[in-house]
């Protein structure tokens, strides 16, 4: 039997901290407790009784399952299928979690592999879909990402109108370090944790792809970004971003010469993983407190995140993919650091309905392509 008790007064330096050990049977489970101690050390109180039930609800399901072949599940050889047959069969169906509350589950459950990961628990992030939908009919498919996208989804002028003017900081260097913030996870698609990893953003590296130079000419760049399962990916940076980049490189940075360009203003580093979430939360709050935002588009960007900023990337680099006459399906998931093409069709398929692209919603139709037939095979929708 798996429980969850909580820990008051934790000495740790300076602070008391409060966390939770999760016990089996009453004995403690060495890596979940550690990670919710983690946890509690790096973030609000908040964050880890937010977690703590997650993680008892999944090592709960890991303790019951029980294999066709008579062997036991365990969170360290757990496969894709049976991790969305929890998300899927357990949480969705039969607690009937919302979205909102399934991605809790799934934030709990990926930083705890991460962690496991960085503290030599683990060999390998595993590379779990996280998928937790039933297949639909063609329609409710379509409908369904439309539905997703226009809520998620908006321009490069909605996100300079919206959040880049809503940045309040008197100090020039961290008012653009934190519109640059912003840009990276719009216009690359960074993670927010990969915003301050010390891997990313290396000054070194920037300047010697950007040499200071008269007349420079405008130009995206491929630049390696370093995250999810602890590997690099070459991210796309388009020519707005790459301005950016540049004017803060060679401005008010300047006297940065090593480590992360997202750093404080006497170079040290920005150790908060969730800098960039909390920067994107302030702004965007502030921007509904307009009087002329209405009830609808406030809700909006109320649920809107820094990791939904992906999503707008992603759509972008779809455009860009046009532009620059790469193919989406081989450079999109590339640029993301995933491997699921249905992620990859979504972010096609909603630039065709922005871009109103005919021949591609023609092309992309499921009936058609050899994606649709796999996808809507156990339906009979040939």
């Amino acid at each position: 039997m798996i429980e969850c008790k909580k820990v008051e007064g934790i000495e740790f330096g300076v602070r008391t901290l409060t966390s939770y050990v999760l016990l089996q049977d009453g004995f403690p489970l060495v890596v979940p407790s550690a990670f919710l101690f983690n946890t509690a050390k790096n973030h609000k109180f908040k964050t880890v009784r937010t977690y703590q039930n997650p993680i008892k609800q999944f090592f709960t399901m890991i303790e019951k399952s029980k294999r066709a072949d008579g062997s036991f599940s365990d969170w360290n050889s757990l496969t894709d299928r049976e991790m969305s047959g929890y998300l899927y069969g357990y949480l969705r169906q039969q607690k009937n979690l919302k979205d909102s509350s399934m991605q809790t589950h799934i934030a709990a459950i990926s930083g705890f592999y991460r962690y496991a990961y960085d503290h030599g628990f683990t060999a390998r992030i595993p590379d779990f879909s996280f998928s937790y939908q039933e297949a639909e009919d063609k329609s409710t498919f379509l409908r369904n990402i439309s539905t997703e996208m226009h809520d998620v989804y908006f321009t490069e002028q909605e996100f300079n109108d919206h959040l880049v003017s809503q940045v309040e900081e008197n100090d020039g260097f961290n008012r653009e370090r934190n519109e640059l913030t912003l840009a990276l996870g719009y216009m690359a698609g960074f993670r927010t944790f990969e915003v301050t990893l010390k891997e990313n953003m290396n000054v070194e590296k920037l300047r010697e792809k950007l040499p200071e130079v008269e007349n420079r000419l405008p130009s995206t760049l491929e630049f390696d970004v370093f995250g999810k399962g602890s590997v690099y990916r070459s991210v796309i940076f388009p020519v707005s971003l790459v301005d950016r980049i540049y004017k803060f490189l060679w401005g008010r940075a300047r006297h940065i010469k090593k480590g992360n360009l997202i750093c404080r203003k006497n170079g040290k580093r920005l150790v908060d993983e969730s800098f960039a979430t909390k920067l994107f939360r302030e702004c965007a709050d502030r921007y509904c407190l307009r009087p002329e935002v209405t009830p609808k588009e406030r809700q909006r960007w109320k649920n809107r995140t820094y990791h939904k900023g992906r999503k707008c990337f992603a759509t972008n680099a779809v455009a860009l993919c046009k532009e620059l006459k790469k193919d989406p399906w081989i450079y999109v998931p590339q640029w993301l650091g995933h491997t699921d093409k249905k992620i990859t069709f979504k972010y096609i398929y909603f630039d065709a309905l922005l871009n109103s692209r005919e021949a591609v919603l023609a092309k992309l139709s499921l009936d058609d392509t050899q994606y649709g037939k796999r996808h809507y095979a156990k339906k009979g929708n040939k």
